[in-house]
This record gives structure tokens, sequence and C-alpha cells, in this order.
């Protein structure tokens, strides 16, 4: 980044697309020294009230962001839900650091696959399909089970598992219009995520996350650094260093893989902005991921990565507030962070816990499986995409 772009304390920053996170960005922006502005499509008076100003309009009120983006030295984005035709609506007024390429590619799922392709990583074999007739024919080549997916990928968005041929009937409903991705199913024994941080020239790279699922693949929570070998874990970083050197991107983005029974790794997407996943940082290495976000962005250098110590970090929800409340008062090693915000349901996220303090992963995972917190009786049900970012 060049020193005409860089920021300083008493620059105004702007956050667009707020999420769980909104909070740590706010408050680490502050602490900063940067004023903060943010954009919001519907109240959220625990995060807003944390800012120095908000404005709040729909994402296509053109007259609201452009007064925003004029208010701003520079305008960042939280996640990746945000559309991208947004933030190249914002960057006609406004600096965007992150730039806006990264969240193009990643928005529109066969562009993300073509630019994995072109960096020569493995992905699951896909067509693209328009229409039921297409899925017949493509079935065969791509094997059962199949995930149907749309290409534009956003909230709220569907996906259709395909497990025999009698399944595809049923995907009659679902292909409304538009493009599908139909992809194979690959079989897998553990799914992975590794972050990174880069300011478009340097990388520094987060150690690996597992992530810890239940018996419907829901998440229950994430742990690192993750048990893999040598070579799983510096082809993961490889493939997350190329993905930096070639994403035109500035800030902190993830990169998700499945490893197969037999070893083989599969890239399954790219994540640009903060995640629930790399919440876990706050206390396994020596900078979180949102300090690394400001850092990025602001033009200073990155924190060189160190762990610290092994981490578990577990989704608390709605339903296990009660249990949570009674180790409240026995845990000595774990960590809280409660939402104020949060929607009356049973599986909403409430918050994180942290496990530290221990030598061992085995240690932590042994302690959380004794409270039976996170048992099937409370962990089954559904969660929401947003949930697992």
């Amino acid at each position: 980044m060049s020193s005409t772009n860089a920021l300083y304390p008493g620059a105004t920053l702007g956050i667009i697309g707020l999420d769980r996170n909104g909070s740590t960005l706010i408050t680490a922006a502050k602490r900063a020294g940067f004023n903060v502005g943010v954009y919001v499509d519907h109240a959220q008076p625990s995060l807003t009230k944390q800012a120095d100003f908000t404005i709040s309009g729909a994402y296509n009120n053109q007259e609201k962001l452009t007064m925003f983006a004029q208010t701003c030295d520079a305008i960042i984005y939280a996640n990746d839900l945000i559309d991208s035709s947004v933030l190249r609506y914002l960057s006609r007024d406004a600096y965007l650091p992150q730039g806006v390429n990264a969240l193009e590619i990643v928005q529109d799922r066969l562009m993300e696959r073509a630019f994995l392709d072109q960096i020569n990583v493995n992905v699951a074999p896909y067509v693209t399909v328009i229409s039921l007739d297409d899925v017949y024919q493509s079935i065969d080549s791509i094997g059962y089970p199949a995930i149907l997916k749309p290409i534009q990928r956003g909230i709220g968005e569907q996906s259709m598992r395909i497990v025999k041929q009698s399944d595809i009937t049923r995907a009659a409903d679902f292909i409304n219009a538009g493009t599908y991705l139909l992809e194979s199913w690959i079989d897998h024994t553990a799914e992975y995520t590794m972050l990174a941080a880069t300011d478009g020239q340097n990388v520094q790279v987060f150690p690996a996350i597992e992530l810890m699922l239940n018996a419907d693949e829901k998440l229950l929570g994430v742990k690192t650094p993750a048990n893999l070998s040598a070579d799983i874990s510096q082809e993961m970083e490889r493939i997350v260093t190329s993905v930096a050197e070639n994403l035109q991107y500035r800030g902190v983005f993830r990169v998700d893989f499945y490893v197969t029974a037999t070893g083989n790794l599969y890239v399954h997407g790219i994540e640009p902005g903060l995640s629930t996943y790399g919440s876990v940082f706050d206390y396994a290495t020596n900078v979180s991921q949102t300090e690394q976000l400001l850092r990025a962005i602001a033009g200073m250098p990155l924190f060189e990565v160190q762990t610290l110590q092994p981490t578990v970090m577990m989704l608390a929800r709605v339903a296990q507030r009660a249990a949570l409340q009674r180790q409240w008062l026995l845990k000595d090693n774990w960590h809280y962070r409660f939402f104020t915000e949060v929607r009356e349901d049973p599986q909403a996220v409430a918050g994180f816990v942290w496990a530290v303090g221990k030598s061992s992963l085995e240690e932590l995972q042994h302690q959380i499986e004794d409270t039976e917190v996170w048992n099937e009786k409370t962990s089954t049900d559904s969660t929401s995409a947003s949930d697992q970012q």
C-alpha cells in the first residue's frame, strides 16, 4: 500500500455488512484511533451504538450510499455477504482497501471455480446446469451423491443433495431460473480451514483449524492448531499463499478444505472478510483476525503469526444458555462472549466459548465433553449457513 492510501488514527473508517463479528471489529477500530461509521440495512442498536455515526438505508439506496462514501476516508466490508455491486457503487466516491475483485469472484461459484482452476487447485468435479434435463444428462459424469447449488452465493440460498436418480425429480421445484452448479460430493473424513492476512504483497498465515461437526454435519465448534501431517499442512499453506497472491485483495480471508480418507486435499471455497471460524484466534495466537484485518487495510506491517496455546472454540446456542450458566461458575479456563441481539430460536447462536489453558486439544475436548453442554440433544437441529462462517 502506498503512503497516500495509509490510514492513520483520526481517519474515518466506514464498515458495511456487519454481522456477529461487528462488535469486536468496531471496538478494535476505535482502539486503534479511528472514527467509525457504519452502514446498516436494518436496525442493529447494540452494534451501531458503539460507532461514531450510523447511516441506515437499503443497499440499493444510492443517495444514502453516496452520503456514506463521502463521509468516510475508507470503507471495508466485514463479511462476504454484502453484494459486490454495492461495493462497486461505493468505490466511485470512497477508497476500498479490500477492493471488489475478491468479492465478485467468491459470490459467483463459477468464477470461483475458474479462479481455483487457474491457480491449479484441486476442486470437486462440477458442471453447470440450467434445467432438469441438464441434471439428468450430467449426473453420470458427476456421479452420486452430488450437490446442486445456485451459481450466485448469498443470504438465504439453498442447496440440494442428490443421492440417487429418483432424487432428481425433486430438483424440478428447486431449479427456478438462472444457472446452477452440479458438483460431486467429496466423501471426506474431516473439514479444515486456513486463514491468512495479506496487504497485497506480504502474507501471514494462521495455523490450520479443524471443524467440529455433529452427525448431521452441522457446526459445533472449531479447534486449533489442527493435527495434520506435515505434507497436508504445507500444501494447505501453499494454496492459501497462492490465493493471496492472485486474488487482488487486501485483508483477511480463509480457504476451506476437505481431506479424504486417502489423504487427498480438496478446496471447496474461499471467504474474504472476518469469519466465525477465525474468532478462535482471539486466544490461540498473538494476533486476532480482526487486528490483522485492520493492519492490512491501514497499511501497517502485518504481525508475524505465532501460536500461543491449543484452543477450542464452541458455538453457544440459545438452548445451551442454562447449561452454560452452570459452567460460568465452575470453569477457570473458559472465556465467553455472549451477543445481546439474538433470535429466540433454540438453535440461534448466542455466543462463543473458548477453552484454553491445557497442554493439548485432547485435554480440552475431554473437558468440554464431560460437561455434556454440547451433547446431541442440544446440537442436532439445523444450522443456518451464516452460523458456519
